[in-house]
């Protein structure tokens, strides 16, 4: 592919597909996503099964999923796609915001979380983010996360303390030298088509080896990401 070419491949409008089943929210969301030139909605699902049908025939780069579905909960979609497509990158959208749905959500493999009380053009800029490597996540959201972390690290110090060289070092064994390349060009500030460039590869690759390692780690962000990455030794910058 050459220089012409990669521009043409980095200008086409991210995928996006939408897992809303509230008839006046799931038309507000396709409005909104019709009226960017960057982004292309390819479908939209009102369950979890629709969801799993709607992917079986397309890979987009960016899934807006909502919670509360009819037949169960839109986390079962959020593995599902960070088992069998973990290059699409999984945005939440709902009502809810109480700890236990943020944490799964995250765990299961969520890059971002929002709650619904976004302006149509904070959610366009949101979704280019998430698609570029971001983790969008309310400030409500992010405040009730620090709040925990602060709370939870007296109580876990003394355990974490003995744990820490066990633990710290399965995580830097875990990683592959394209990930610690990858993790490298992240904490000197590349974006995901710079860092793409560079390696040769396409965004979409950068993109899963960045989901991989926030697993590895144990992260929710890019920022937390080199903070772990530095603590681990893992930065040669």
């Amino acid at each position: 592919m050459n220089a012409r070419d990669l521009d043409h491949f980095e200008a086409k409008p991210i995928g996006v597909i939408l897992v809303e089943d509230e008839p006046a929210t799931q038309d507000h969301l396709v409005r909104v996503i019709d009226s960017s030139p960057q982004l292309k909605l390819l479908g939209v699902a009102s369950s979890v099964q629709d969801a799993y049908s709607l992917l079986f025939m397309t890979n987009p780069k960016v899934a807006l999923i909502d919670l509360g579905l009819p037949d169960s909960s839109g986390i079962e979609v959020i593995e599902w796609l960070s088992k069998h497509k973990p290059e699409t990158e999984c945005l939440v959208i709902t009502a809810f915001g109480d700890e236990d749905h943020v944490v799964r959500s995250l765990e299961a493999g969520a890059s971002g979380y929002l709650l619904k009380d976004y302006s149509n053009d904070e959610l366009i800029e949101h979704i280019l983010e998430v698609a570029n490597g971001g983790s969008p996540i309310s400030p409500l959201i992010a405040r009730q996360l620090l709040s925990k972390m602060q709370t939870a690290r007296p109580a876990e110090n003394d355990f974490a303390q003995a744990k820490t060289g066990q633990d710290e070092s399965q995580k830097a064994c875990s990683i592959t030298d394209r990930e610690l390349k990858v993790i490298q060009q992240v904490a000197r500030g590349f974006t995901a088509q710079e860092i793409a460039a560079q390696m040769g590869i396409s965004t979409h690759t950068v993109a899963t080896h960045v989901k991989r390692i926030y697993k590895k780690l144990h992260v929710h962000s890019r920022s937390e990401a080199v903070y772990e990455a530095t603590l681990l030794g893992l930065l040669d910058l």
